[in-house]
């Protein structure tokens, strides 16, 4: 595989949907600005905001990045580059991940400092030292970013590996919809999962197991994708 030309596909990549990105991290800027505010509409309005980028980010990317090309007939031209079809699904892989982070950052930023779990106030609460109320604090980040970058890692798999819309949209709106909403309103009445909620909540060893977990799962899902391209006969 060249990396030079995986990394010159995704810069392709990535100017075309240039500006539908700048005006992601736009939205996510004004959700933290929102976030911010001593107003509780409006920090209402920051977290809806936050969870919407995460969210319509990840449908635009799949369908435009990922499944665009096969709709406005542009693979044809890219496969008859001299660049071999793995490292076509490298640069999809790259510069999607690359631009679902970027896009994210603000939005989780925002989704943080909104949590119904105060961070803050937990960690000064221990008197812990700044250095460590840091370390904290990105554990606590990362947890929520990647979980919808895991989610994103699902959904951008099956546009791939499925090239179909209506796969793709099943498995978007299955995990974020379906699987996340019954989490979100179904979970805290277990009590395993309460139990959970209370470990991440103190940062015991359950906030370890489950960065560990996302970051598995990211890894997994992105390797399999590229096997199971790779394997393909058929790319038109």
């Amino acid at each position: 595989m060249n990396l030079r030309t995986v990394a010159r596909l995704a810069q392709k990549d990535i100017s075309i949907l240039r500006w539908p990105f700048l005006l992601y991290v736009a939205l996510g800027g004004l959700a933290v600005g929102l976030a911010g505010l001593d107003d509780r509409a409006a920090r209402s309005l920051g977290l809806t905001l936050a969870a919407n980028v995460l969210i319509a980010t990840c449908f635009h990317l799949v369908l435009s990045n990922v499944l665009g090309e096969r709709q406005n007939r542009t693979l044809a031209f890219t496969l008859s580059l001299p660049v071999a079809p793995r490292e076509i699904v490298a640069a999809k892989l790259v510069s999607s991940v690359i631009m679902y982070v970027a896009c994210g950052l603000l939005a989780t930023t925002a989704l943080v400092h909104l949590a119904p779990v105060d961070v803050f106030a937990a960690m000064a609460s221990d008197g812990r030292s700044l250095l460590s109320h840091f370390a904290g604090w990105s554990a606590y980040f990362a947890l929520v970013l990647g979980g919808f970058l895991a989610l994103f890692s699902l959904v951008l798999a099956t546009a791939i590996v499925t090239e179909s819309h209506g796969w793709t949209m099943a498995a978007a709106v299955g995990l974020i919809f379906v699987v996340g909403n019954g989490l979100f309103l179904f979970g805290p009445k277990l009590d395993t999962f309460a139990r959970y909620f209370r470990g991440l909540r103190q940062g015991g060893p359950e906030l370890a197991w489950a960065l560990v977990a996302e970051a598995l799962v990211i890894a997994v899902v992105l390797w399999a994708t590229f096997r199971l391209y790779a394997r393909k006969q058929s790319f038109l």
